[in-house]
């Protein structure tokens, strides 16, 4: 999906065979995302319309091998802390739409289209809550991290990415990520929300993200960029994801290399 962003766009228009070809696989719903420029605070000023809108923080540890091996494979497991203590796991499998081999689906998985400018990522995943106290426990290093997968998402976790559950899973982070809603009243194309992801490194990402249905997915991004120019709210000239960011700089630590195209050197800095 690139020929329409090409001309000036940000994403093609809603009249491209781009987003066709979504809708040639069964997918559950689309996100559309930007990153914005620098200055998370005065962003959410103006997507919201209020002088100081309140932010929501979310933990996330990556549950991995210590050389990241899991991750390198295409395959994610990640354990989130949301807002009033609630705690979830995913199981997620992600490859470049049109790149690599299709891996089945497994019973109850959401599939996912992350529609970016110039990149568009097909993400199946295992999503389920977790006991909280387990989930601080594993976040801490005093319990095993395989000890939150039910037996679906450890049967995935082998299918997809060849690896079983073992002792030698750690957490990687915390990755701290603030969030912020935008009124419907504001953004009327659906539910859209901010969020900015601090790096231990000290980089910083602002995004805006909403969800639709496939169908109307061309007609969603071309209002996401007509808010964010309401809004005088300039897109980022780079467009990678969160996920990626922080996965480098972990690798990068490590002392290991990622493999794949969407690293973020390779879209600008």
């Amino acid at each position: 999906m690139g020929r329409g962003a090409q001309r000036g766009r940000v994403f093609p228009s809603p009249r491209s065979a781009d987003w066709q070809s979504l809708l040639d696989e069964d997918a559950d719903s689309v996100e559309v995302k930007v990153l914005l420029g620098p200055g998370p605070d005065a962003a959410a000023a103006a997507l919201t319309g209020r002088a100081a809108p309140r932010w929501r923080l979310r933990r996330l540890h990556l549950l991995d091998t210590p050389d990241l091996a899991i991750a390198r494979s295409g395959v994610e497991m990640r354990l989130r802390r949301r807002a009033r203590g609630r705690h979830d796991l995913t199981v997620r499998a992600r490859r470049r739409h049109g790149r690599g081999a299709r891996r089945p689906h497994p019973p109850g998985a959401r599939v996912e289209f992350d529609v970016l400018p110039g990149a568009v990522w097909h993400t199946v995943e295992l999503r389920r809550d977790v006991d909280p106290v387990l989930a601080e426990a594993v976040a801490d290093g005093t319990a095993r991290p395989d000890e939150l997968l039910t037996p679906d998402q450890e049967e995935w976790l082998w299918a997809a990415a060849g690896v079983f559950p073992t002792a030698s899973l750690v957490a990687h982070g915390p990755l701290a990520v603030r969030r912020v809603g935008v009124p419907d009243g504001r953004f009327r194309a659906g539910r859209a929300h901010l969020e900015h992801a601090r790096y231990p490194s000290g980089r910083e990402l602002v995004e805006f993200s909403t969800r639709c249905r496939p169908d109307v997915a061309g007609e969603v991004a071309r209002d996401v960029t007509r808010f964010l120019a309401a809004a005088g709210v300039a897109p980022s000239r780079r467009h990678v994801t969160k996920t990626a960011v922080w996965l480098d700089e972990l690798a990068r630590s490590a002392g290991t290399s990622r493999d794949g195209d969407e690293l973020p050197a390779a879209h600008g800095n």
